[in-house]
């Protein structure tokens, strides 16, 4: 279901068709954080630590009429340059281990410029 932002009139997606869209152009990998706070890709051996990827892009997700539907997704540029996908809560709902590993994995550089990025967590 997409959306008008009310400030911009901008035609917006959900989180879901986002994931579907990403999943559809081959650009999707999904992540998550394993229980020793490393990043890891579903279904794949091998761990990651924040300095071992760099952040590409966020976008940030409000439900249209329940703040608990707010998530924010993170492309993570790894280190064989796939770009994959972790997925939290936004605000209260946010998930403190991805919080704490987001904030420690370095920006991407003024050079690799994305349309859809957002300013990283501080």
């Amino acid at each position: 279901m997409t959306y008008s932002d009310p400030g911009t009139g901008t035609l917006m997606q959900t989180l879901s068709e986002t994931l579907n869209e990403l999943r559809r152009s081959g650009r999707n990998v999904d992540l998550r954080i394993d229980e020793n706070s490393r990043l890891k890709v579903n279904d794949q051996p091998g761990r990651f630590q924040p300095k071992d990827v760099r952040l590409m892009w966020t976008r940030r997700f409000e439900g249209q009429s329940n703040p608990e539907d707010m998530a924010i997704l993170y492309g993570l540029q790894l280190p064989d340059g796939q770009i994959g996908v972790l997925v939290d809560g936004y605000g209260p709902a946010s998930d403190s281990d991805i919080t704490t590993f987001i904030r420690a994995v370095p920006r991407k550089t003024p050079e690799q410029s994305d349309p859809v990025s957002a300013p990283h967590p501080e």
